[in-house]
């Protein structure tokens, strides 16, 4: 039975990837008039593709906004960098600016795989009461979305690039620091959302603005 144990979970929360708490009502900014069309030109002016999800991510409020189909549909709380904003390598920081997501990554994973290099960790498979661990190591859990930088010199090329510092959304070990900084330059969301954000974007053009403020 324990083998099935993990399979069991991912099921559970599968048919439950909509029943966490929207966080829209805790930023009520996202439904200010404007907000939408403020998110919308992609850099050199371009508009996202019919069909395409932009996540805004804000440093300042700690929380990722889902846009969908011209609405927003989800907020949710995220950690960025505990040392701030930056694109510099080996900084630590979460760079700002426009992104795609170039990879998902993990999506048959049971939920709290460990993943290192982007590679599952054979057995690694955090528990839920270990979801919320104070210090030891940083683990990403779940899944993945490797952000790709738009910007050239702010987030993309020779010396910023994020791709290249391995910038992910990602889930996490840590979900009670979850609405604070804490994380080493990647956007970190629960386990659950990390889920139900791949689910949604898997497959469609995805932009990731990062922004200090909504």
């Amino acid at each position: 039975m324990r083998h099935f144990l993990p399979f069991l979970m991912a099921a559970s929360l599968a048919t439950s990837l909509f029943a966490a708490p929207d966080a829209s009502a805790d930023f009520p900014v996202v439904s200010r008039p404007g907000f939408v069309a403020a998110h919308a030109t992609l850099p050199g002016g371009r508009q996202a593709e019919a069909n395409a999800i932009i996540l805004v991510v804000s440093v300042a409020e700690q929380a990722l906004a889902l846009i969908r189909d011209g609405e927003v549909r989800r907020v949710y709380r995220v950690s960025t960098a505990k040392a701030g904003t930056g694109s510099r390598p080996n900084s630590d920081k979460t760079p700002l600016g426009w992104h795609r997501v170039s990879d998902w990554i993990g999506g048959d994973a049971v939920p709290g795989q460990s993943f290192v290099s982007r590679q599952p960790v054979p057995g690694e498979i955090l528990r839920p009461e270990q979801w919320r661990s104070d210090g030891g190591r940083d683990y990403v859990l779940t899944r993945i979305l490797w952000l790709d930088g738009l910007e050239y010199g702010k987030n993309r090329g020779p010396g910023a690039d994020s791709h290249a510092r391995y910038i992910y959304i990602h889930g996490t070990n840590q979900e009670h620091l979850l609405g604070q900084p804490a994380s080493h330059g990647c956007i970190r969301l629960s386990n659950h959302d990390v889920m139900v954000v791949y689910s949604l974007t898997e497959g469609r053009p995805t932009y990731v603005q990062i922004v200090e403020r909504f």
